[in-house]
């Protein structure tokens, strides 16, 4: 098949997606908005994201005017090699940034398969269910998000959604086409033996005796809970004061806005347990590469993940194939590892106190203290193998079916 990928920061979802179709014979090009190294062998456009200065013009405008800007430099790539002969049978595009947008004009026909995510709701926002609504304004944005992924549902075959909770905040009338398919974990992280002594950046030496726990996030913000493990952080010293913390992820934001303050979320919850926290147990790593965060998390004790119900961090599935116990927020998103074994743990992350109390208990359990090998029970449908079979034959028949 010839395949078509589109991503802004290509290959984002498709980083191990894209080899393996190649690997698998399917020819495939890609576009990305970005001009960061990319492996050799790939056939990649690349554009650059506009500038435009804009005044008197209102930031949902704004927004829905980058969409547009990107879209149409997707197209006009892609247009060259409609003129150069050249078509794919597919296009595996993310919708978020517009850039699929004006696709099917150049390829009309072409199967276009869109990884959407997440339909974005008032709790998406930090507020819970059956708690209120957010403000007029915050409506308005989550009304505009949503009109570019209407439209981009509206002109595809098919739509992978990587967890079933995600699908579930899609309005009834585009689930016929969405299918629960995660990008998968690579099989050989299930394989790769524990690490039973890390050395961190700064000299310090982890051996088998001593209590490590993990936290990663692409950024270090509200959404993915972390001000709470913070907080948490101090019951657990408490409890037990020689654990040492790993703390991967960047000052940044991805999901949580802007604080008002000028600062950024990491800054807030560090000052928030000022002087009550021994930071010199807790690393803060930055953010690491692949390769350094799989071997954080081989090395990990307890790896603690309390995103609130969005998007499903890889990292939290990959810690899970590295055989670290898990100890998680209890929410509907993240019930979905229930069964993956005694591995992982639920807790009201909502609560400082028990989830302090909770990493304590947790870090003395035989399965961490002993630091052995644990079961590694990833079932098949979060796992790469199987979903490259699967996304093989789903692109096939959206070919077969396509518009």
């Amino acid at each position: 098949m010839r395949l078509l990928c589109v991503h802004q920061n290509f290959p984002g979802q498709f980083r191990d997606l894209a080899p393996a179709l190649i690997a698998r014979g399917h020819e495939l090009r890609a576009i990305a908005g970005h001009q960061k190294p990319l492996p050799e062998g790939l056939t990649v456009l690349r554009y650059e994201p506009e500038q435009p200065e804009r005044q008197g013009v209102h930031g949902l405008s704004g927004e829905v005017d980058d969409w547009i800007r990107r879209g149409m430099a997707v197209a006009a790539l892609a247009e060259q090699w409609r003129q150069g002969g050249w078509a794919p049978d597919a296009i595996l595009a993310h919708p978020g940034w517009g850039e699929a947008l004006f696709l099917r004009e150049v390829f009309p026909s072409s199967a276009l398969l869109i990884w959407p995510e997440l339909w974005l709701r008032d709790e998406h926002m930090g507020v819970a269910r059956g708690k209120g609504r957010v403000d007029l304004n915050q409506r308005c944005y989550l009304r505009v998000k949503n009109w570019l992924l209407d439209g981009a549902l509206a002109s595809c075959a098919m739509a992978m959604i990587p967890t079933k909770y995600q699908a579930e905040c899609f309005p009834q009338q585009w689930h016929s086409k969405l299918q629960v398919l995660h990008e998968g974990v690579r099989d050989e992280l299930l394989k790769l033996p524990r690490v039973q002594c890390l050395t961190l950046p700064d000299g310090t030496v982890l051996g088998p005796g001593v209590k490590v726990l993990t936290y990663a996030s692409r950024n270090l913000e509200p959404m993915r809970g972390f001000d709470r493990f913070l907080r948490a952080l101090v019951v657990l010293q408490k409890q037990e004061p020689e654990v040492q913390v790993l703390i991967a992820g960047s000052a940044g934001s991805s999901y949580s806005g802007q604080p008002a303050e000028g600062k950024t979320w990491k800054d807030l919850a560090c000052e928030a347990v000022a002087g009550e926290l021994d930071l010199g147990r807790v690393h803060f790593l930055g953010y690491l590469s692949h390769e350094s965060l799989v071997q954080l998390f081989l090395r990990s004790d307890l790896h603690v993940y309390l995103s609130n119900s969005f998007v499903l961090s890889w990292s939290v599935l990959e810690a899970m194939a590295c055989g670290a116990p898990l100890l998680v927020d209890d929410n509907p998103m993240l019930r979905e590892l229930e069964g993956q074994g005694a591995a992982v743990e639920f807790c009201m992350g909502a609560n400082h106190q028990l989830l302090g109390e909770a990493m304590a208990a947790q870090l003395n359990q035989p399965k961490a203290a002993n630091h052995g090998d644990l079961p590694r029970p990833l079932e098949a449908s979060w796992r790469h193998s199987h979903t490259v079979a699967q996304l093989e034959k789903l692109i096939a028949e959206s070919i077969q079916g396509s518009f």
